[in-house]
């Protein structure tokens, strides 16, 4: 890894990030071998006239001076001195590109290198301060910055990142902005503030990346690795394929059917042929910009995505119905093993046409369906169902159409791709998912604060843990307002004979709250069958003002979610 000393602005070398040992050993110009010293790191959009390696490998650097991109090195450099720190990180300078396999191991390394970085500077060059996001300018005033595809990994992946305008005026940091970040970049809190990405369903981290954009085509997949914590080879001149590369280098690992919940606008009653694809996998990240709303709560199992021996195309277990509007009894309905919208129980859906005895390709694929089992008085059973077992009704709810008779079949989906390992459901502490009265709506529900705020999701009103199981049997609180109602909710797991159980307490307050205080100061004292049991009985908090119901619900065939439904 090169850094570039902020007082000599001379670029330096060091060698013990991972892989990129190998490349610097085969070098020819390098000097001996250095552990690699806490520094700082850029994140900008490219301009013209930016430095490269040769500009500062130069002699004589009175050519490189005259450049646009020398102010932005120089000032960048002082910052990070003036913060203490000796080396900084610029992708524009650190890296030689004519060098196709350093680039590459760049490329692959690039997220590792921002999330090790001690500060991240974010440089918005096209903003005079402050950020317009906190003046309610128009999405016209909002930086480049916020636009570009490399940007993403380089918000996400660092602990601190702090944000300075043209003129390099402070305008704040990460943590001081998490809410109006995520509002402006889709991107879950949960995600900026350090949490578990491989919790996060694959539709939604491919959303935040949909309304980006990069210069070159390769990029927009390139760019992404780090998200999804894969390397592959740099393939330049490949265009889109690098799009459907990627996919297939995902399912090497997961069993994530959400990889299919996007729309093609334009595909309404027609199809893309093997060739083109089949409809298996999206040409680009912009068909995932309806995804955001897919739940990040499920998890991989065993199984569900393999690949035949003989003709190494893409399988998966699918519950399926057909689709009886078709004449023809050749198109069918399909449930995809992941949760869509903020109702706990809806599956999403797509439509598949049969062209042999098991293949089948993606037709009408400008939309997503959401199917649920309802209940009795009409509404969506929000404790859902099993994707794999079958189901004698489930209703369509966009157009409240119902459909019987879905059973579970072995279908066969081209193109070919890579096999899909098995992937092993670890032990994780389960996600708390906040939901409204019956007849509520869950804007209704006020969030004045969360605690811990990294792990909740304001606009799912879900609280996600980090991955480890806790040793402690609080989870989250959360201070909230429904009506005139002021709450303090806590909730955790406890362990029982038969298991974790989870368990909350609601109280009512009045006046000022630390929420972090009360979270830190109340002591769990559950017995066996108060707050949790069989049937996990409600919380009753004092009479007359709100009770709560809580159940485990299976999301994805997993039980790792505890939905807390309040009830007026």
């Amino acid at each position: 890894m090169r850094l570039l000393n902020t007082k000599t602005l001379q670029i330096e070398q060091f060698t013990n990030h991972g892989g990129y040992n190998t490349l610097l050993k085969k070098g020819s110009d390098l000097t001996a071998k250095r552990a690699t010293p806490r520094y700082a790191i850029l994140s900008h959009t490219w301009g013209e006239g930016e430095i490269t390696f040769q500009d500062m490998q130069a002699k004589d650097r009175s050519a490189a001076m005259k450049k646009r991109g020398w102010k932005k090195l120089e000032d960048s450099c002082r910052r990070a001195a003036r913060d203490g720190f000796q080396y900084i990180w610029d992708d524009t300078c650190c890296i030689d590109k004519t060098n196709s396999s350093e680039l590459a191991e760049a490329i692959n390394s690039m997220f590792q290198w921002y999330k090790e970085s001690a500060l991240c500077y974010a440089f918005l060059e096209d903003c005079q301060g402050p950020l317009p996001y906190r003046t309610g300018s128009s999405s016209s005033a909002v930086p480049r910055w916020y636009t570009r595809g490399w940007t993403l990994q380089e918000l996400i992946a660092p602990k601190v990142v702090y944000f300075y305008s043209k003129s390099w005026q402070f305008l704040g940091t990460k943590d001081d902005h998490l809410a109006e970040l995520s509002r402006v970049t889709g991107i879950d809190t949960y995600a900026l503030g350090g949490g578990d990405l491989s919790r996060i369903s694959v539709a939604r981290r491919m959303s935040w990346v949909a309304n980006r954009q990069t210069t070159v085509a390769e990029d927009m997949a390139y760019s992404l690795l780090g998200i999804f914590n894969l390397t592959m080879p740099m393939l330049y001149g490949e265009g889109p394929k690098a799009f459907i590369r990627l996919q297939k280098e995902i399912m090497k690992g997961t069993d994530d059917q959400s990889l299919f919940v996007w729309t093609e606008e334009g595909l309404k009653g027609q199809y893309r042929t093997a060739q083109e694809g089949g409809g298996l996998f999206a040409l680009s990240p912009a068909f995932f910009k309806g995804a955001g709303s897919v739940t990040g709560l499920s998890r991989p199992r065993v199984g569900k995505i393999h690949t035949a021996e003989a003709m190494q195309a893409i399988k998966l277990d699918l519950l399926m119905c057909q689709d009886v509007s078709y004449r023809s009894g050749d198109v069918y309905f399909a449930v995809l093993d992941c949760l869509v919208g903020r109702t706990p129980g809806v599956m999403a859906g797509i439509r598949l046409k049969r062209v042999s005895d098991e293949e089948y390709l993606r037709v009408d694929a400008d939309q997503i369906f959401e199917f649920a089992r309802l209940a009795r008085n009409g509404t969506v059973d929000i404790e859902g169902f099993d994707p794999l077992k079958e189901q004698s009704e489930l209703a369509e709810l966009r157009t409240r159409t119902k459909h019987k008779g879905w059973k579970l079949k072995s279908v066969r989906l081209s193109p070919p791709a890579p096999r899909a390992t098995q992937a092993t459901a670890s032990s994780i502490s389960p996600g708390f998912w906040l939901l409204p009265p019956s007849g509520a709506s869950p804007s209704d529900i006020q969030i004045m604060a969360a605690y811990p705020r990294n792990f909740w999701d304001n606009d799912g009103l879900i609280m996600q843990p980090p991955t480890a199981p806790s040793t402690s049997h609080k989870t989250g609180a959360l201070q909230f307002r429904i009506g005139r109602l002021q709450v303090l909710l806590i909730f955790g797991q406890v362990q029982t004979p038969k298991g974790m159980k989870p368990w909350c307490v609601m109280e009512q307050y009045a006046g000022n709250v630390v929420l972090e205080q009360w979270y830190n100061q109340f002591e769990v004292a559950v017995e066996p069958g108060v707050f949790y049991g069989s049937n996990h009985r409600d919380v009753k908090p004092p009479r007359g003002w709100m009770s709560m119901k809580m159940r485990e619900a299976k999301v994805s065939g997993n039980r790792d979610m505890c939905l807390m439904q309040l009830c007026a």
